[in-house]
This record gives C-alpha cells, sequence and structure tokens, in this order.
C-alpha cells in the first residue's frame, strides 16, 4: 500500500469517528465537514481532501500526519503555490477536543511563521524539526515554536516567540534550555548556536542577557519580525542601554514589595538578619527595589546588600521554582553593575560611610532547598565565568525558622 493510501485510511477513519468534524487553519474560522460536503481521495498518488461550504471552499493536499489525539487531528499539507503548512481535524462532538481552539490557532499560526524563516533565512540548511508540542520532562513550552536545522555536522536551535512581550522576555530562557536539550540529544552534529525569532520592539531584554552569556558556550543570533514575511537580524552588540533608573536615598532602605506571603516573610528575615544568608554580608543597609525598572512587574525579589570588605551583593529570592530565575537575577545584576560602574550608589547616598569595592557584585540565589527548578543548573551553565554566582538553599523548615541548607558556586550540583 502506497503511503498516500495509508494516510487516506487514517483520515477518513478519524472523520468516520467524529460526531461533529471540522477543519482548522490559523486565521480562519472551523469549517464543518459535513457529507456531501467534503471529498477525500487520492489521485495519481497524491491525497487531496476538499471542503467546501455556501461561503468557502478549502483544498489542501495531504503529505503526512503530524500528530493525533483523542478528538484531533493534524495533517501536514501543501496549499498553492507550493507552500507547506498543517491543517487541523477537530471533533467538535467530542468533550474538551475542541477547547483552546484559539490558543492552539496561534500557536500553529507562530510555528509556521517560524518554519517560513527558516526557509529564507537558513538556505541550504535541512530542517530536521518544526513543533510546538510540550515535552514537560524537558521544560519545553508549547507556548513557543522550536526547531533545529542541520548542516555540514553543525547544528543549530531555533526557537520563536509568540507576540506577547512576557513571552518574549523569556524566550531566552526556553531557547537555552531547547539548546542544551539538543545537545544531549544529538550525537552526531555539534549543537552549534540558538537563533531566537522575536517580535519587532521585544527583542531588548534577550540581547542584553545575551551580552552577560559565555560566548564559549554557544553563538547567539537574533532576528526580528513583523506580520507573516518580515523579519530582520539584530545587532547584539547595539542594544547595551539599559531603561533603569536608581533614586536619591532617603532615610533607610524601604521593603521590597511583594505580593506572596511567605517570600515577605523570607525577606524580611533576610534583612534583619543577612548574616544568617552570608557571613559577610554587612547587617545594614539592606535596599530593595534599586535601581529600578518603570512599569515593570518582577516575579522574584530584588534585595542589594554590601559585605565587609565593601562588595555589592544582589540578592534574589524565589519561593518556588521557577525556570525564569537565573536570567531575571541576572537583568537586576547588570543594572547594579552598571550604576555601581558609574559611582551612582555613592553619589546618590546609598551604603553611607563604606567604602565599595570595585569588583562587580556577586549574585546571591536564594530558594528553599526543594524549590530548585531543574532547569537551573543548566542556565547558569550558560553564564559569563566572570559573574559570581552562590545558590544558597534553605532548610525545609524554612517558614519556622531561617536556616542555610546548603550553599554552592554557579552551576555546580549538590552532591
Amino acid at each position: 500500500m502506497h503511503q498516500a493510501e495509508q494516510i487516506h485510511l487514517a483520515v477518513q477513519s478519524f472523520l468516520d469517528s467524529c460526531g461533529q468534524p471540522v477543519c482548522f487553519e490559523p486565521g480562519d474560522p472551523p469549517l464543518p465537514i459535513r457529507p456531501g460536503g467534503y471529498r477525500l481521495g487520492v489521485e495519481s498518488g497524491r491525497l487531496t481532501l476538499q471542503v467546501w461550504s455556501e461561503s468557502r471552499n478549502v483544498v489542501r493536499r495531504i503529505v503526512g500526519i503530524r500528530s493525533q489525539k483523542p478528538g484531533r487531528l493534524e495533517v501536514d499539507v501543501v496549499r498553492f503555490p507550493k507552500r507547506q503548512g498543517s491543517l487541523l481535524l477537530i471533533d467538535l462532538g467530542r468533550g474538551g477536543a475542541g477547547t483552546g481552539v484559539p490558543r492552539l490557532a496561534s500557536r500553529m499560526a507562530l510555528r509556521e511563521r517560524l518554519r517560513l524563516f527558516l526557509q529564507r533565512q537558513f538556505t541550504g540548511w535541512r530542517i530536521m524539526e518544526v513543533s510546538s508540542e510540550a515535552a514537560l520532562e524537558h521544560t519545553l513550552s508549547p507556548s513557543y515554536a522550536r526547531a533545529s536545522v542541520v548542516r555540514d555536522g553543525c547544528c543549530w536551535a531555533v526557537l520563536a516567540s509568540p507576540d506577547e512581550a512576557a513571552a518574549a522576555d523569556h524566550a531566552l530562557t526556553f531557547g537555552l534550555i531547547w539548546h542544551d536539550y539538543l545537545r544531549r540529544r544529538e550525537r552526531k552534529a555539534l549543537v552549534e548556536g540558538l537563533c531566537l525569532l522575536l517580535p519587532q520592539g521585544k527583542h531588548l531584554t534577550a540581547c542584553l542577557r545575551i551580552a552577560w552569556l559565555n560566548p564559549n558556550a554557544a553563538r547567539f543570533v537574533v532576528f526580528t519580525y513583523d506580520g507573516p514575511d518580515w523579519e530582520e537580524q539584530v545587532e547584539i552588540a547595539a542594544h547595551g542601554n539599559l531603561d533603569t533608573e536608581i533614586p536619591v536615598a532617603h532615610g533607610p532602605p524601604p521593603r521590597a514589595a511583594s505580593e506572596n506571603a511567605d517570600e515577605a516573610w523570607l525577606e524580611s528575615r533576610i534583612r534583619a538578619s543577612p548574616g544568617q544568608l552570608d557571613a559577610r554580608l554587612l547587617p545594614s543597609p539592606v535596599y530593595g527595589q534599586v535601581p529600578a525598572w518603570v512599569g515593570v512587574e518582577r516575579g522574584v525579589l530584588d534585595l542589594l546588600a554590601c559585605d565587609i570588605g565593601g562588595r555589592l551583593a544582589v540578592i534574589e529570592i524565589k519561593r518556588t521554582a521557577d525556570p525564569n530565575l537565573p536570567l531575571q537575577a541576572l537583568d537586576y545584576w547588570l543594572r547594579v553593575r552598571w550604576h555601581h560602574a558609574r559611582g551612582d550608589f555613592a553619589r546618590f547616598g546609598y551604603f553611607t560611610g563604606v567604602a565599595l569595592s570595585p569588583l562587580a557584585p556577586r549574585l546571591l540565589l536564594v530558594a528553599p532547598a526543594f524549590e530548585w527548578h531543574s532547569t537551573t543548573e543548566t542556565i547558569l551553565r550558560y553564564f559569563d565565568p566572570s559573574i559570581e554566582v552562590e545558590r544558597i538553599g534553605l532548610a525545609v523548615e524554612w517558614q519556622a525558622g531561617f536556616r542555610v541548607l546548603f550553599r554552592l558556586p554557579g552551576a555546580h550540583a549538590p552532591k
């Protein structure tokens, strides 16, 4: 039996099992597949599906089955003029099968946008895969479209972000996770670099972070996109301006705001006795949210302290496991470093009476010992080695008493 005939049987079997089948493509409303309103058949070795209504007519050549779940069948198609894509067949009569269609549509559209990008920008490379399927055991998020391309024994990881600003800010985290996953999976190809495809105007955060990653760990390329047919490579090194400000210090350091009661309690204990966290830290002052981002919400608490040698210490507190913690901490660290190099802390009245060391700040990541995300070590391995990072794990009874269970340098794993 030819491949087209095998696919024909699979698609027809799915349609026969449906109570209320529809076909669906990104950007278009679902089109009902009714008896007498569709044709599925093989001619000259090609499988074609035609679906029509009073107002629409869709004709697609089906070339493969991408995925199948209860009530859903996604097929690879070719549409005029020889443009590849996908078509989703859904049984609306099956409970739950039709839920989340708008979200699914946006993910399909992003995936096809990535496929077109690869065909234009990676000419001569072989596209190994394009996917937005979730793989939670590997922290591969369905919110992003990801791909890999190969040529002459070299492989690149590629990740595309949806248009939302928060997703674009987190794209580098999930891009590094994807790059590391490919590096561990691919045995015959060198996974050389990571390419990010980000919405136009929402690439600054990624570029600022990449500037402080280790160039020996991976090569990095960033493109921005606008619409289905335009993308442009950006110069990462040209995006070094920080949108940050440091207010004049008046009186004692204010409390850092937290909507989480546990994090607020943990913050209060660290502020009251920073020496319990690190014996080198001065008991006061400890500042929160300095420097600040205007209009930007943060998922972690940022504290700024100083040790007995005058060296600044950036403290990031996170109550629950979060893959974004390392790069969010890097955001705050690079801003503190930027202001410190310009003498802003002394100029604006911070750490009065303390001779601040010219050394770059240390970065302390603090979380309960069993609340570190499994990808934390992976992300930290990409950091520039000049950044001194320490992970501090708190004992399981941290809510009753504040006690350090372990401290690890950088990406070192607990023994």
